[in-house]
């Protein structure tokens, strides 16, 4: 994988920092299998719940999901930031 920069145009731009933000998770091995563990789990659970609970717990995954990207990119910015301020 190319290295991946984290540059105050990148950070301008939200379609840069996620693609970005991709290509490093992505190329986590640990993530990876990780990401697979949880969908195994995911399958096991659909078959055990009627639709209506899948449905809730659809909706709970989408927050915690949306919560996580929000605070990954609070944290980027701000470890950005800190590392500028560091710099100067």
């Amino acid at each position: 994988m190319k290295r991946v920069k984290l540059t105050s145009k990148v950070l301008k731009d939200e379609d840069a920092l996620g693609d970005a933000i991709d290509r490093v998770i992505g190329s986590s091995k640990k993530n990876r299998k990780l990401s697979k563990k949880v969908r195994r789990a995911q399958r096991r659970l659909r078959r055990a719940v009627d639709d209506r609970a899948w449905q809730l717990y659809m909706a709970l995954e989408e927050a915690v999901n949306a919560r996580a990207l929000l605070q990954d990119d609070l944290l980027i910015r701000w470890a950005f930031r800190e590392g500028r301020r560091r710099r100067r």
